[in-house]
């Protein structure tokens, strides 16, 4: 399935567009691509595996949430059987700590040695043998609706736990107030005591070992009522159960309010809080916990929670394999599945922001009028303000939908879709990211995304903050004491206008020359050091810069360079209005300093020396405005590269110069790996140099001279671990929005060690 490199794998096994330009991949964050590292140590070959229908068939389609994990066996056999395992199982800290563990379970007396013994009896060992094929195939988890309640009771008394620190900095913070607040939260949960639960949570094992699974089953109810019986309040708590499809072993326990009681008895009394009090307290009495453990068909469940009136529809027709969002797992079940996660438009709206978290603001206005904080006069205009700052908020808030993630394995590693129905989205996949030909050709990793431009949403902010200005000067100002006022005066006269010229280069500069709305972050390797900070010694061999850039999508590069000389000018003017309202503020003949200009070939540069930072000369902020993009550096050769067009190598697979895209991502970890593991080695000979108890001289060069026997062996074992991180190749992901769906695929290329 995987390929084998015949040397330690290096960035030359990048993904190239002959193998994967086939590949539709798709990803929006960047977490997305970094998914797939969590699949790095997959790399051994294996045969083709047979079609697992998921766990969502058994799951009632009113789920909160599902995640799901199949094929665990037949991944943990091809890392098992790969020769990256063997690599990481032969070296001399793992083969050390191997023989400590099968010492310690040949002496008598030692807790392992005992456990090894219990596991010899026969019936433990078909429990051993049940778990492991509990775990091989198809294992979920999943919420019933129970935790939607749950989690917006949640928000709810985060609410009113907001509203009482809007108390609080009003009345002070003193123990009356933080009572005032236990005060606020208490009333909240007596108006929505139907929300008090207890939520479910199921957890699902399919099994090929149905008589096991019964037997362990008969076994643990004997156990526990043996334990249960000799306790009077536990002793009807054990039953056995059919419940819907399956057989049960329930364990229930009545919630005792008792110590809930207790704990609000003082608010009820200093507060007269006493009906709220009870309402609470006589809901919590209503509640029981239960654990039931059985088996529905091939699946061994287990549930905990408020109840086990869920687990009736375990198992039935309508359940999420068949609902309309799980159209996507339907499809790729003859693919080899290995994950599923899933969360439904209630769990996630009650879970995302909304206006009204927004609008929770105004209520602060009253309590500071009534603490005589604010001129009563200024109640009325400034909820207005805050109401229609809350409208025009409320405009661009996420409209909630279900979420839909899986990933499978490929010839050459993983891949995965994520689908999400939320809308109002910011992204724009009109068009091809044309700026991924300015990443530099082949980057540690690149991120390119578009996203809707909104112009009015700017307007809309300078003038919510003139509003707020206005409000101030009328009902603050007048009322200040005599050194405020002054401020005050200072800041109208000489920082305002800045305001206004900066909103103004914003307008008519910024915004049409970033108009199509492409950013992009850029992370390379490409220059070196050898000493990185004066006050560190020098190394013998070269060591990458990591350089982070961001890249800025241009539609007309003159506006961008004449909105940069207008910031320029700002900047001037804010520090000689700062000498204006305080003379000691700024040194006296400081100058902000003046970059310095280099023409490259793909345009300009202004360069921004740090010579106090001591730092290698290499690494200055570097602004570069080319025809097509502008980049932020801080190191001036990456600025000038990205300017140049040079289209994305690292995961040549994505199709975003010829098809519509949002964003698009790549890594190279290989690269990124070889980046780091110099770093790794000048470090341990500090270190080296340092345990002797010599001081790191400035005027010295470290090399391999410094090293211990200790060392060359701790580095050795090092460099076998990276070669493992090695395994992954690189990784690539795109997203589009295909009608109401935005759309995310990624997919890795994973490759094992070379056999030895």
């Amino acid at each position: 399935m995987f390929q084998q490199t015949g040397s330690r794998p290096r960035f030359a096994n990048r993904l190239t567009t002959s193998q994967l330009r086939s590949r539709h991949w798709q990803s929006g964050p960047v977490a997305v691509v970094l998914a797939g590292l969590m699949a790095v140590m997959a790399v051994a070959s294996g045969a083709a595996a047979e079609t697992i229908t998921p766990g969502a068939a058994v799951v009632p389609d009113d789920a909160a949430f599902l995640s799901a994990t199949l094929r665990g066996r037949e991944q943990y056999d091809r890392f098992i059987n790969s020769n990256a395992f063997s690599a990481l199982r032969d070296l001399p800290a793992v083969q050390k700590a191997l023989d400590e563990f099968a010492t310690q379970q040949t002496q008598p007396g030692n807790p392992l040695a005992m456990a090894a013994m219990f596991m010899q009896m026969p019936e433990n060992k078909e429990a051993a043998e049940l778990l492991q094929d509990m775990v091989a195939t198809n294992t979920f988890v999943y919420g019933t609706p129970s935790w939607v309640t749950v989690a917006k009771l949640l928000k709810e008394v985060q609410q009113a736990q907001q509203a009482g620190n809007f108390a609080m900095l009003t009345n002070g913070m003193g123990p009356d107030a933080q009572q005032a607040t236990t005060g606020m939260i208490v009333k909240m949960l007596a108006e929505n005591t139907d929300q008090i639960v207890i939520p479910d949570l199921v957890w699902g094992f399919q099994t090929t070992q149905h008589e096991a699974a019964d037997r362990q089953l008969q076994r643990i109810e004997m156990l526990l009522k043996m334990f249960t019986q000799s306790q009077p309040m536990l002793a009807n708590a054990i039953k056995r159960q059919s419940i819907g499809k399956g057989d049960y072993v329930t364990f229930r326990m009545p919630a005792d309010p008792t110590l809930l009681r207790v704990g609000l008895s003082d608010i009820a009394d200093e507060l007269d809080l006493e009906a709220e009090v009870n309402a609470i307290v006589a809901r919590v009495s209503e509640l029981e916990f239960v654990i039931a453990l059985g088996r529905v068909d091939d699946y061994v469940i287990l549930s905990i929670g408020g109840g086990s009136k869920h687990l009736e529809t375990l198992s039935s027709s309508d359940n999420l394999l068949a609902s309309e969002a799980f159209e996507l797992v339907r499809k790729a079940q003859a693919k080899q599945l290995t994950g599923i996660s899933y969360l439904s438009e209630d769990m996630v709206k009650v879970t995302s922001q909304s206006a009204d978290d927004f609008k929770q603001v105004t209520g602060l206005i009253a309590p500071l009028v009534a603490a005589g904080k604010l001129p009563e006069a200024a109640q009325s205009d400034l909820e207005d303000l805050l109401e229609s700052a809350a409208d025009g908020y409320a405009s661009r808030l996420l409209i909630p939908g279900a979420y839909l993630a899986c990933s499978q394995l490929t010839d050459s590693g993983y891949a995965g879709e994520v689908w999400n129905w939320s809308q109002n989205l910011p992204w724009n996949s009109s068009q091809p990211l044309n700026l991924l030909e300015h990443v530099g050709g082949s980057p540690l990793a690149a991120l390119a995304f578009r996203t809707e431009t909104d112009p009015e949403a700017f307007e809309a902010a300078v003038a919510w903050l003139a509003s707020l200005y206005e409000l101030a000067d009328k009902h603050l100002a007048g009322e200040a004491d005599e050194d405020a006022q002054e401020g005050f005066k200072a800041f109208q006269e000489h920082i305002l206008p800045l305001g206004s010229e900066l909103a103004e280069t914003i307008r008519s500069k910024f915004l049409p020359a970033l108009a199509n709305g492409q950013f992009g972050l850029v992370l390379d390797a490409k220059t070196t050091t050898t000493k990185i900070q004066k006050r560190l010694p020098a190394s013998a061999d070269p060591l990458p810069l990591i350089e982070p850039a961001i890249v800025l999508a241009l539609d007309d590069a003159t506006l961008f360079r004449e909105g940069l000389s207008d910031l320029f000018a700002l900047s001037d003017k804010l520090l000689a209005a700062i000498r204006e309202i305080d003379e000691n503020a700024v040194p006296s003949g400081y100058q902000i300093p003046s970059p310095e200009q280099q023409d490259v070939t793909g345009g300009k540069l202004w360069n921004f020396a740090l010579p106090d930072s001591g730092l290698d000369e290499q690494i200055q902020m570097s602004i570069g405005v080319g025809e097509k993009v502008a980049v932020f550096s801080l190191v001036p050769q990456q600025a000038a590269r990205l300017l140049t067009g040079e289209p994305l190598e690292t995961a040549g697979s994505l199709t975003a110069f010829d098809k519509p895209l949002a964003a698009a991502a790549a890594l190279d970890w290989v690269g990124l790996i070889d980046a780091i593991e110099p770093w790794v080695i000048f470090g341990a000979r500090c270190g080296v140099v340092q345990n002797k108890g010599e001081r790191l001289d400035p005027e010295s060069t470290i090399d391999s001279d410094v090293e211990t026997d200790e060392t060359k062996k701790d580095l050795a074992q090092i460099a076998t671990i990276l070669d493992v991180l090695r395994c992954l190749k690189a990784a690539a992901a795109e997203t589009s929005v295909d009608g109401e769906v935005t759309v995310t695929r990624w997919q890795n290329k994973i490759e094992d060690l070379s056999a030895e």
